[in-house]
């Protein structure tokens, strides 16, 4: 069934890389200029003595790719009083050293990447399954490892699941617990649980539906546009984190609240 899983949904294209859609872009330039120098001088670091120098490059690189930007001199603040947006940008680790023989990448992407694309519109936050082992060609996986492009640096990270988010600092904060809630539930490693019941489900209706002659279409009625109201900031943070509540409920199992 792992060969079902070629696709990482809409933000992100095959074999489960970043979008690259930056290139004219100078911020991006810059950034993959500074990143490639980066990756350069750690090749030529002899880790074994200068541990902690590699640390801080990884460090390093991991920021400049959350960015998209090299970082400024000036520190950088979070501004809320203008309510300024701002990207937030977490790494999921894949358990996958405690279990090595569980298919974690199939589960996180489901049938044709519909069970991302669900969690990307559901959270939305942009994710990608990024690192070591999150591309089916191994050979390939290796090449561009050892290659110098940016693009490819998060190949010597171990496995892992980027979620980033894009509004202001609460907003996009309050984004990125959902979306933990909500991967937390792809990362536990049971193959005949309800989101594994569920992409079986849709694997069938995808099998049949190639057998099946094709519907003719019907001309569809058009229906009025009604533009939806804009909610209030506060009422939409505590909307998501109300959603997170419950996604952290049902990955976690209901807890008797705590007596001192």
């Amino acid at each position: 069934m792992a060969d079902k899983y070629d696709s990482n949904g809409d933000y992100y294209p095959d074999n489960f890389k970043r979008k690259n859609n930056e290139d004219d872009n100078p911020a991006a330039q810059k950034a993959n200029e500074y990143i490639r120098e980066l990756l350069a001088e750690k090749l030529l670091l002899d880790q074994t003595k200068h541990p902690h120098v590699a640390r801080l490059i990884d460090q390093e690189i991991s920021k400049v790719q959350a960015m998209g930007r090299p970082p400024n001199k000036d520190a950088k603040y979070v501004d809320i009083y203008r309510e300024r947006h701002m990207k937030v940008s977490v790494k999921v680790l894949v358990p996958v050293r405690e279990h090595p023989k569980f298919n974690f990448v199939g589960k996180l992407l489901g049938p044709k990447g519909n069970s991302m694309k669900r969690l990307q519109e559901e959270t939305m936050c942009k994710m990608a399954v990024l690192g070591r082992g999150s591309m089916k060609d191994r050979q390939k996986e290796e090449e561009l490892r050892q290659s110098l492009d940016p693009k490819y640096a998060h190949l010597s990270d171990d496995l892992h699941v980027e979620i980033s988010a894009i509004g202001p600092p609460a907003e996009a904060h309050a984004r990125i617990a959902f979306a933990l809630a909500e991967v937390r539930k792809y990362l536990i490693p049971d193959n005949n649980d309800n989101i594994r019941q569920q992409q079986m489900r849709e694997m069938e209706i995808m099998t049949s539906s190639k057998h099946s002659p094709p519907l003719q279409m019907r001309t569809a009625t058009r229906t009025p546009v009604i533009t939806p109201r804009v909610m209030p900031a506060k009422t939409k943070i505590m909307s998501i984190l109300d959603r997170a509540r419950i996604a952290m409920e049902e990955s976690y199992g209901y807890e008797e609240p705590y007596e001192p």
